[in-house]
C-alpha cells in the first residue's frame, strides 16, 4: 500500500483495510468509574489492532493461500484476532472531551471555555443526539421493535457509551480475546488474572450493557447474508490507499476524507484531535428469511420478466437486490447468473440511465450507489458487516415463518466522516424515498421508482411500500406492492478515534473539567 507507516499505525484497522473475521463480538459498555476507565483505557491502547496490523494480517492470509495453491491443498485458517474501540457522544463526555447538549449554552457563555469548545468539540449533530433520537425522532424507526438496550432510560439517559469490537477467524481465539478485554476493564486492580477466572472489581470501570455476536455463515454460504446474497461487494476505493484501480465503468476512487476526518474531501472542519478517526454506525438488523423466500415464490408470477425463467422466484429476488445471489449484477446479466467472470463484478454503470430494463431504478444496489445517475459519489460509506444467528430450519421454511426463538440477521457496520451525509442520507433520502433516483417520473410514472425493497423503511403512517418494475413498455407500468423483511432492531452512532488521540486527548486530562462544568450549572440555576 502507498500509505506511510505512520498513518497506517495511527488508524484503527477495521475502518481500513478491514479486519479479517469469521467471528465477531460487539461489547457495548457504559462507563461507571471515569477515572479508573481512563487509566485502564491508557494501558489498553497497545491491544488495539491498527491498519498496519490489518495489512500484515492480509499479507499472511495471501501467503497462506499462495502456499496452499502450490501444494494443491486447502489454505490453513489462522486466527488473526483483532480489537477496535469506538465511543458515543456520552462516552466522549465521560472522557472529558465532549460537552453534552444540555451544557453547551452555559459553556458558550464562559469566555475561557467557549474558546476551548470552538476548537475542541467534535462536530456532528446526529452523532451528538444518537441513533434513537435521530431515527425514532425523525419517524423512521418504530420504538416498539427496538431492543431495550438501544433505547434511553425513563430519565432519557443513553445506555451505551462505547463499543469494543473483537474479531477472529477461529472461535476459541475470539473467546480468549473477549475474556482478555473483559478482564482488562472489569477485574479487581492487582488481583491475579488468568484465562478463565478473575475477581470482578467492586467498582468496575465499565458495565457491559449488551453483547452482540456475529459469525460468517457456514460452507457454501460463506460471504453471504441470510437472504443468500453475496455481501460486501462494491466497496469504495480510496485514492492513494487502495491498490486496485477502477475499471472503465466502475465508480471512481474517492477522497479519503469521505471516510476519515481531517483528510482531503472532509468538509466538517473537525478539531485537530479527530484527524484519522471515523464515525462508526452500528445497525442491528433482523432478517425474516422464510417470509422473504415465500414472497418471491408467491409473487414471481406477477413480475413481467420472470415468465420464461427456470427459477422465477430467484430472478425476482435478483431484480429487487440488483445482483444475483452469487454477486452477478443484473445490469450486466439480467437473465442469467452462470458466467463466473461476472461474479462480484463492479464494471457497470446503469446506462442508459433513463431506462431500467436490466435493473429496476429502485433495486437495492442502484438505490445505494446510483453510479451514472450521479456525476460522482457524494454519499460514501465503507461497510464492515457480519451475519448473526443460526441457519433457517426446515420447520421454519415449511411454516413459511421465522421462529421467535431462532432470530437471525445482519450486524451492519459502516464508517464515514459525516453520518448525516453518509449512513443517514443513504437510509432516509435514498433508500426510503419512493422518488429517488430523481427525474424518473416520465419513465416509471408518478409514483416514482419506488422504495428500496431490502432496507427501505416505511412505518404504518407512511405511503405503502412498492417498487416500479421493468415491463418492456415506455413508460413502464408494472408496479409491485412490497412487504418488509428487515426489522430495524436499533443501534447507535460512534466515533472511532485515532491511536494518537487515544494516547493523548482521550486519556489525558480532557478539555472540559467536570467540576468546572458543575460550577457553571450551579451558577446558572
Amino acid at each position: 500500500m502507498s500509505l506511510t507507516p505512520a498513518l497506517k499505525a495511527n488508524i484503527q484497522g477495521d475502518i481500513w483495510p478491514g479486519l479479517p473475521k469469521r467471528f465477531q463480538s460487539f461489547l457495548f459498555f457504559r462507563v461507571r468509574n471515569q477515572v479508573d476507565f481512563k487509566n485502564r483505557l491508557k494501558t489498553f491502547i497497545p491491544k488495539i489492532t491498527t491498519a498496519q496490523d490489518a495489512c500484515e494480517m492480509k499479507e499472511i492470509i495471501k501467503q497462506e493461500k499462495d502456499l496452499a495453491k502450490q501444494r494443491k491443498k486447502s489454505a490453513k485458517l489462522k486466527a488473526l484476532p483483532g480489537i477496535n474501540i469506538a465511543f458515543t457522544a456520552t462516552g466522549l463526555e465521560a472522557l472529558g472531551v465532549f460537552v453534552h447538549p444540555n451544557d453547551q449554552d452555559i459553556v458558550k457563555k464562559d469566555r475561557e471555555l467557549s474558546k476551548v469548545f470552538r476548537e475542541k468539540q467534535l462536530r456532528g449533530g446526529l452523532f451528538e443526539k444518537g441513533m434513537f433520537a435521530d431515527l425514532v425522532g425523525e419517524g423512521w424507526d418504530n420504538p416498539q421493535e427496538l431492543r431495550k438496550e438501544y433505547q434511553p432510560t425513563s430519565n432519557n439517559e443513553r445506555l451505551i457509551d462505547g463499543v469494543i469490537t473483537v474479531t477472529s477467524s477461529l472461535k476459541p481465539d475470539l473467546l480468549a480475546k473477549v475474556s482478555e478485554v473483559k478482564q482488562h476493564f472489569l477485574a479487581e486492580e492487582g488481583a491475579p488474572l488468568n484465562a478463565d477466572t478473575y475477581v470482578v472489581s467492586k467498582d468496575p470501570s465499565i458495565e457491559l450493557t449488551l453483547v452482540r455476536d456475529g459469525k460468517v455463515r457456514p460452507g457454501l454460504e460463506k460471504g453471504k447474508e441470510h437472504f443468500g446474497f453475496k455481501d460486501g461487494i462494491s466497496q469504495p476505493l480510496l485514492e492513494g490507499w487502495d491498490e486496485a484501480v477502477p475499471k472503465e465503468r466502475e465508480p471512481k476512487a474517492v477522497k479519503s476524507g469521505m471516510i476519515f476526518c481531517g483528510h482531503e474531501g472532509d468538509d466538517m472542519s473537525q478539531p485537530a484531535w479527530a484527524k484519522d478517526g471515523s464515525f462508526l454506525v452500528f445497525r442491528d438488523l433482523q432478517q425474516l428469511v422464510p417470509e422473504f423466500a415465500d414472497f418471491m415464490e408467491e409473487n414471481a408470477e406477477h413480475a413481467p420478466f420472470t415468465q420464461d425463467h427456470p427459477k422465477p422466484g430467484e430472478k425476482l429476488a435478483a431484480y429487487l437486490m440488483g445482483r444475483w445471489k452469487n454477486g452477478t449484477p443484473v445490469d450486466e446479466s439480467p437473465h442469467d447468473d452462470s458466467n463466473p467472470d461476472l461474479f462480484e463484478s463492479n464494471n457497470f454503470d446503469y446506462h442508459p440511465v433513463e431506462k431500467h430494463d436490466k435493473c429496476p431504478f429502485a433495486a437495492h444496489t442502484r438505490k445505494m450507489r446510483p453510479r451514472a445517475d450521479l456525476n460522482h459519489d457524494h454519499a460514501v460509506i465503507i461497510r464492515r458487516s457480519i451475519p448473526y444467528g443460526e441457519e433457517v430450519t426446515a420447520e421454519e421454511m415449511t411454516d413459511r415463518k421465522s421462529s421467535k426463538d431462532n432470530e437471525r440477521g445482519l450486524l451492519f457496520v459502516c464508517y464515514q466522516s459525516d453520518i448525516r451525509n453518509g449512513f443517514n442520507f443513504l437510509t432516509t433520502r435514498w433508500a426510503s424515498n419512493h422518488h429517488f433516483p430523481d427525474r424518473k417520473t416520465s419513465f416509471v410514472g408518478d409514483d416514482g421508482p419506488g422504495i428500496d425493497a431490502i432496507v427501505g423503511q416505511r412505518l404504518e403512517h407512511h405511503p405503502p411500500r412498492s417498487i416500479g418494475l421493468p415491463d418492456g413498455k415506455d413508460p413502464t407500468e408494472a408496479r409491485m406492492p412490497l412487504e418488509s423483511w428487515v426489522v430495524q432492531k436499533g443501534g447507535e452512532y460512534f466515533f472511532a478515534p485515532s491511536i494518537s488521540a487515544l494516547k493523548k486527548e482521550l486519556t489525558g486530562p480532557g478539555f472540559f473539567d467536570p467540576k468546572q462544568l458543575q460550577r457553571l450549572r450551579e451558577a446558572n440555576t
